[in-house]
């Protein structure tokens, strides 16, 4: 067989070629990079914005960077930095893409030497928006995930998402979820009018046990028109509020509503007012009614009104009485019917302190309690909350307020004077709170110590402040007395218990100096000072008491010597007494006590002449000459020879003028006998003779 030589050479050559070739093809297929796989397309931003995610390779360390494309066109790239490097790259956001009907994506990985390797392509699942004939339902059709994804999960549920056209983004809480095994089609009911609805459909992707994203669909848009009444809503509550206003709480269960009609009951439902932009309304009517309400959507349609066996009614709370005795306060209240979510409990609030805080004092189930260990001479406010068995709802009640005004511890007592009145029994006279507290009575207690009080005399109460007592027992000559007095308030309590206050002792003697020396105690029981004492002296001769002419300042023993020498002819016994005068005091009183009376009998004595001569100028009657003789016990009597009683007297101080039945008696000598008592009791008698002389 003949071969060209030419023809071989090329042959051979051809040969050579073919397994160089060859060689760098195997060569290259044995060296050859994985790229990225991407897993997620997500459209935002009205179909502006792309989020690509991706899963590494196992190569990821050998690219330098990656190139996003999308719809064929490189719309940006990741380069590592700032400690990142290209295994730490999961997803990134891409922005100002065009926007089409499908988008079809994928990643180029570039190595530090140039080579280039394209991960797999994703083509996003298309999304049909359709409105009905009057674009209040508007239906969505979607296609299912793509496949092209190695190593992929899908999740069980298609998330469905909208916005209106007056709201910024997408959120990652859908409206609505579809079995992933149901037919993709779901008709959307419009609750906003004359706008423009936006809609995405997405479904988990689950690319690794440590990775995962939301696969969406581009944005679709519609203009719609609501159409429908919405639902019923929901009244939460009526409850007042801190200055006892009516507020009513209420929302519904659908978004974006306009406004909320609130009827009352009045002959019939009629509507009070229409409430906007607000979920709360007070009643300016000023409430105690019941309410229903019913809701507006932005198009003015109207849901019905809350169902009249659910309408509600403001919680009124009531004081049913005080009772000061046991510190206490009852208090009621209309039950809270058709609460939102049940009714749970009651609990009562209480303040002390004008509402600055308050205290949940009781929780109970009843609509009616009392409320134990309250203080006296505090003013409390006090309401009542409801609770539902939703934790959200409560209602509160009016607030009322009160106090506890018969307080036994205002009750007071105050000793004004303790006097002898006449010198016949002890007057106590007693100031009280009784013009504004009333009590059930008031009693004297008397002391001999000061100490050991005992019950003396009880009143009851009179409506007034003032009262007095009278101690007919005390011997206020020799003892001193204590005084105090308390009052058993309303609630049968001893208290307000007094001063202690005790009566003024006078005692004092009679000198031979012819001086009567006195002593007595100080007042100083008052609730002002003493300011000064005055003494009041009366003689035998003087039928009333005449004061001394000095004010007496306080001590703690106070002595007076009251000089009585001029005074011989009064008599023997001489009667004092002392006032105390007080300076006015916190009460406005500018009280007086007036002690016992003391009797002092000063020694008397006699000088009898023994001649007289009534018929002469001088020496015309015989008059023993007495000095603080008493008229108690004296007696003179003056006898004739005969035995004949011709003159008698007891008068200290009257003789005889020597006339005996309207004439001069005869010259002669007469017989006459004197008694008249000492300071002791002891009568003591004088007799003798008298010669009456021409």
């Amino acid at each position: 067989m003949v071969i060209n030589y030419k023809s071989y050479r090329f042959f051979s050559m051809t040969k050579r070629i073919f397994s160089t070739c060859l060689f760098l093809l195997c060569l290259l297929g044995c060296y050859a990079l994985d790229p990225p796989v991407l897993q997620c397309v997500e459209l935002q931003n009205n179909n502006t914005r792309v989020k690509m995610s991706w899963d590494n390779s196992n190569d990821c360390a050998s690219f330098a960077y990656y190139n996003f494309y999308v719809n064929g066109t490189m719309v940006g790239s990741a380069t590592p930095g700032n400690g990142y490097t290209m295994c730490n790259y999961g997803s990134t956001v891409l922005n100002d893409i065009t926007p089409a009907s499908s988008y079809t994506c994928y990643i180029e990985a570039v190595t530090a030497s140039g080579a280039t390797y394209n991960s797999n392509v994703v083509q996003t699942i298309s999304l049909t928006v359709t409105p009905n004939a009057d674009s209040s339902l508007v239906t969505l059709e979607w296609e299912a995930p793509s496949t092209q994804m190695t190593g992929s999960t899908w999740g069980n549920t298609y998330f469905l998402y909208k916005i209106r056209d007056f709201e910024e983004g997408f959120t990652n809480t859908p409206f609505a979820t579809i079995p992933a095994t149901a037919e993709r089609i779901y008709v959307d009911t419009v609750d906003v009018c004359y706008n423009y609805m936006y809609y995405q459909v997405g479904i988990t992707n689950n690319y690794s046990p440590t990775h995962s994203c939301v696969f969406r669909t581009p944005i679709a848009s519609v203009f719609v028109v609501d159409r429908y009444a919405p639902s019923t809503p929901v009244l939460d509550s009526v409850s007042y509020t801190g200055n006892n206003q009516v507020m009513l709480g209420f929302h519904s269960e659908e978004p974006y509503m306009y406004g909320y009609i609130v009827y009352y009951l009045n002959n019939g439902w009629e509507p009070l007012d229409t409430v906007f932009n607000s979920t709360t309304w007070i009643d300016p009517f000023g409430g105690d009614r019941c309410y229903r309400i019913a809701v507006l959507d932005s198009c003015s349609n109207s849901s019905p009104m809350t169902a009249e066996t659910a309408q509600q009614c403001d919680m009124q709370l009531y004081q049913n009485g005080i009772d000061a005795c046991n510190h206490s306060a009852s208090l009621s209240w209309n039950a809270y019917a058709n609460m939102t979510g049940g009714l749970n409990h009651y609990e009562v609030f209480l303040s002390s302190n004008q509402g600055a805080t308050w205290e949940s004092v009781q929780s109970t189930t009843s609509t009616s309690t009392t409320l134990q260990n309250l203080q006296l001479n505090t003013n409390y406010i006090a309401f009542v909350r409801a609770f539902s068995n939703d934790p959200l709802i409560t209602a509160s009640s009016n607030r009322i307020n009160f106090s506890l005004d018969a307080d036994e511890s205002s009750d007071m007592t105050y000793i004004r004077s303790v006097s002898v009145i006449d010198n016949e029994y002890v007057q106590v006279k007693v100031h009280t709170s009784g013009d504004t507290l009333s009590f059930e009575s008031i009693t004297l207690q008397r002391s001999n110590d000061g100490v050991n009080f005992q019950d003396l005399e009880t009143q009851g109460y009179n409506n007034g402040a003032s009262y007095i007592f009278q101690d007919q027992s005390a011997d206020f000559h020799h003892s001193t007395y204590y005084y105090r007095t308390y009052v058993i308030s309303n609630c049968g309590i001893p208290t307000g218990y007094s001063n202690v206050a005790h009566n003024i002792l006078l005692t004092g003697d009679a000198t031979n100096a012819h001086e009567d020396v006195l002593q007595w105690s100080n007042y100083g029981e008052w609730n002002g000072e003493v300011d000064y004492y005055d003494l009041y002296r009366k003689t035998e001769s003087e039928l009333t008491f005449a004061l001394v002419p000095e004010h007496i300042s306080p001590a703690t023993i106070n002595t007076y010597y009251d000089d009585v020498n001029n005074l011989y002819e009064s008599g023997s016994i001489f009667k004092y007494y002392v006032v105390a005068h007080e300076t006015t005091n916190d009460f406005g009183f500018q009280d007086e006590c007036i002690s016992n009376q003391l009797e002092l009998r000063q020694l008397p004595s006699i000088y009898i002449p023994n001649a007289f001569t009534p018929l002469q100028t001088i020496n015309k009657v015989f008059q023993p000459i007495s000095s603080f003789v008493s008229s108690e016990g004296y007696s003179l009597n003056i006898w004739n020879r005969m035995g004949t009683l011709i003159f008698s007297t007891h008068n200290p101080y009257q003789g005889w003028d020597g006339y005996y039945d309207g004439k001069v008696a005869p010259m002669d000598v007469y017989v006459y006998k004197i008694y008249y008592t000492l300071p002791d009791g002891t009568v003591e008698q004088r007799k003798g003779s008298v010669m009456l002389i021409y």
